[in-house]
């Protein structure tokens, strides 16, 4: 039997990329953009059951670790959105909130990496993801704006892609 886990992940990631390519950019407190940061934190945690489902057998405590830091990420970001009318606030918060989903993708690399059933090039890239979203947060707390994980996103991404395309025909006995 094939599992919907991959497929769900994946779809989600890339609905939560689109969305964020036209809210953040020009964020605003209008409706439209709350609506928006309101669906890409359910994607979150959508996101964050459904990998842990998918990567449990590499490692379940592991796993369990990997998705509860993307819920408390989501938390975080949903605290954030209630301090959308003050734009500093919320970027302070959100940057705060970026570190633990750094951390989170560190520990989806390593399961990625050590999963019989992905690519290790694919959690090499996460782990590289996870090490821009960390340096920014931690320069942030010190005043210095570095943007690296501009530049390091790309493993989320291709992630989402491998899911969508070669991820959804992976049996459930693969890794149940």
């Amino acid at each position: 039997m094939i599992s919907k886990s991959p497929l769900i992940t994946g779809i989600s990631l890339i609905i939560m990329t689109i969305l964020s390519i036209f809210i953040f950019p020009s964020l605003n407190a209008s409706p439209l953009y709350i609506i928006g940061i309101a669906i890409i934190i359910i994607l979150d945690v959508i996101i964050a059951l459904s990998l842990y489902y998918f990567l449990r057998s590499v490692n379940k405590n592991l796993s369990l670790i990997m998705s509860s830091l993307r819920i408390i990420y989501s938390i975080i970001f949903t605290i954030a959105l209630f301090n959308i009318s003050d734009l500093t606030t919320f970027y302070s918060i959100w940057d705060n909130g970026l570190l633990i989903f750094g951390i989170h993708l560190l520990f989806l690399g390593i399961l990625v990496y050590k999963s019989l059933y992905i690519p290790k090039w694919l959690g090499i890239l996460i782990v590289i993801a996870s090490f821009g979203y960390i340096i920014d947060s931690i320069a942030n707390l010190f005043g210095i704006n570095t943007m690296i994980g501009m530049f390091t996103f790309i493993g989320e991404v291709l992630f989402a892609i491998w899911l969508i395309v070669k991820g959804r025909k992976i049996s459930v006995n693969d890794y149940s």
